[in-house]
């Protein structure tokens, strides 16, 4: 009876899976090669056309080679069809490069289908012939570039913008000016779905030339809000970087506070002092100056562009025209201003990457009293997935190692989740180690507690580290810390067995270390809460940990007073 019931559910699985499939084109993918592909390319009804380009396209999914059909293909992209000319225009472009001189064959097609009434027509030639690069047609492609970035349609400027890296990846040097020129009248366009695909050519093609941000800056800020996502985490990066070349980082801004108080540990970490700015002729970027060699590094790096000065060669350059520059303030820059109110309502983005780059330009610019209104937002996106809360957590934890009180109030949002991976969970215990005050860390030590009878050994141990980490942050707490560490001490030796401690090393070995830097701060005040279980975990812990012999009393003591 079992097995009559089992077929019947093979059956309805079957019979399911092809009601599914009937309408659609799935079937090409079992079977794409079972008729005569270049009978139906050669057949003068379209439908077989579209018939045999929809199959060699599955073939081309499933890794065959079915280039031999080229010049077949190529005659059908003259096809009255939208469906043909289409489907023809994908296979080109995959075999293109492999089939240069047959390729070379169709672009009077490419030419001709320019001028077609139907904007998607004008949109699939442009695209086709962008993506050919060949150096031949690179004289003609850009002229195609030049005419679709003022056609009429949206769509077709949008491909304008979207073609010119792949004309500037064909390296030609004769094109740059008239490629930057492009660039800088779709930036113009009125269109934010336009302006952010130009902005990502801008990234890619001339990334340096601020110059034609700062011709179009207000308009930019503009129409930021309402250019797609991907966009507008781009065009924010470009305008944060003109605002900063131009202006300075702001005085009152949390940037400045922390560059101010940076000094450098040697004369190799020293950056060079000389970078200039030259002005414009309509006052578009100014000299600065820096008074903070740090200052110098972080508007230099969005001066030039991080690829750039990232590089060694860059940094290690002696440049003599960088001039010493001045600081802008948010309360009088009207250009800071808009950055500020351009930038405030991404926050609220549903798109992770665009609250993460909204929320950097207010950690850089903003005045320190402004900050706040990142807080909400960055805790908002923890609420997301696994990867997108790692890049959160790993941007609060930078934010809060320099500015511990922004989300000092908010403890409770860092608590662990039985959810979270271990990453997730050893960056939230190295947030609220550093987030801990005197009201909270009672509530933190409670949560840490719990976690050290967590069954990841591993991240138990961490735990018993970030109540290290709290001691030292909180000196008023260090007794009750020290406490709660040789309470764990006295319990784990209580219970120590040699033979069977996997995991368990660890957390003595983090309990030791963390009662070791407590008590070198002030030894004389900790001296009477030392006890032979210290000593002893010291000789065990070790012992398991590195496989050291055993130490005697003494060395044990030696060791835990450093």
């Amino acid at each position: 009876m079992f097995s009559q019931f089992g077929a019947t559910a093979d059956s309805l699985s079957k019979a399911s899976t092809l009601a599914f499939r009937i309408g659609t084109d799935a079937h090409l993918y079992d079977d794409p090669d079972d008729v005569n592909i270049a009978t139906l390319l050669d057949s003068k009804f379209d439908s077989e056309k579209c018939e045999a380009l929809k199959r060699l396209l599955a073939l081309i999914a499933q890794g065959f080679e079915v280039s031999n059909f080229f010049p077949q293909v190529v005659k059908n992209v003259a096809s009255k069809s939208l469906e043909v000319k289409k489907l023809a225009y994908l296979y080109l472009l995959h075999y293109a490069e492999k089939r240069p001189n047959e390729a070379l064959l169709s672009i009077n097609c490419f030419q001709k289908d320019l001028g077609d009434p139907n904007p998607l027509v004008r949109a699939w030639a442009l695209r086709t012939m962008a993506g050919i690069r060949l150096h031949v047609i690179a004289s003609i492609v850009l002229v195609a570039i030049r005419k679709c970035a003022r056609d009429p349609s949206v769509y077709v400027r949008k491909c304008a913008a979207n073609a010119l890296p792949k004309l500037h990846d064909l390296r030609l040097e004769g094109n740059n000016d008239a490629i930057e020129e492009i660039v800088g009248i779709l930036l113009n366009d009125n269109s934010p779905a336009v302006v952010g695909a130009a902005a990502a050519a801008l990234a890619s093609v001339c990334p340096n030339n601020l110059f034609l941000i700062g011709r179009n800056f207000r308009k930019l800020c503009e129409t930021l809000p309402d250019v797609e996502e991907w966009g507008q985490i781009v065009l924010i990066g470009i305008i944060l970087r003109y605002v900063i070349a131009r202006h300075g980082l702001v005085k009152e801004s949390m940037m400045m506070s922390f560059c101010s108080s940076m000094d450098y540990n040697s004369e190799n970490d020293r950056p060079d002092s000389s970078f200039t700015m030259k002005e414009s002729t309509d006052g578009s970027v100014n000299s600065m100056v820096c008074e903070s060699e740090m200052a110098n590094v972080v508007m230099r790096s969005y001066f030039e562009g991080p690829d750039k000065y990232l590089s060694r060669s860059c940094l290690e350059k002696a440049s003599s025209d960088w001039d010493p520059t001045c600081f802008t303030s948010a309360i009088d820059n009207e250009d800071v201003k808009i950055l500020m109110q351009c930038t405030s309502p991404l926050l609220w983005s549903r798109n992770s990457a665009v609250v993460l780059a909204a929320a950097g330009v207010h950690w850089i610019m903003a005045p320190k009293g402004e900050l706040r209104r990142i807080v909400k937002p960055l805790l908002f996106l923890l609420r997301s997935s696994n990867a997108s809360r790692y890049v959160v957590l790993r941007n609060i934890q930078v934010f809060a190692k320099v500015l511990p009180s922004l989300f000092a109030s908010h403890f409770e949002d860092f608590f662990i989740s039985s959810t979270d991976s271990y990453q997730i969970k050893s960056l939230k215990l190295e947030i609220l180690s550093l987030i801990a005050t005197e009201s909270s860390i009672s509530s933190i030590f409670q949560e840490f507690q719990d976690y050290v009878s967590d069954p990841d050994r591993r991240f138990a141990a961490d735990s018993v580290a970030a109540v290290g980490l709290c001691a030292q942050r909180l000196p008023n707490m260090a007794n009750t810390c020290l406490e709660g560490l040789l309470t764990l001490i006295s319990s784990e030796i209580s219970n120590l067995n040699i033979e069977s401690m996997e995991g368990e090393e660890l957390i003595l070995i983090e309990a030791i270390i963390s009662v070791k830097t407590i008590i070198k701060h002030n030894p004389s005040s900790h001296e009477k809460v030392f006890s032979f279980e210290i000593y002893a975990a010291a000789r065990y812990g070790f012992h398991l940990h590195y496989g050291l012999k055993l130490m005697s009393i003494s060395e044990a003591k030696l060791l835990c007073l450093g």
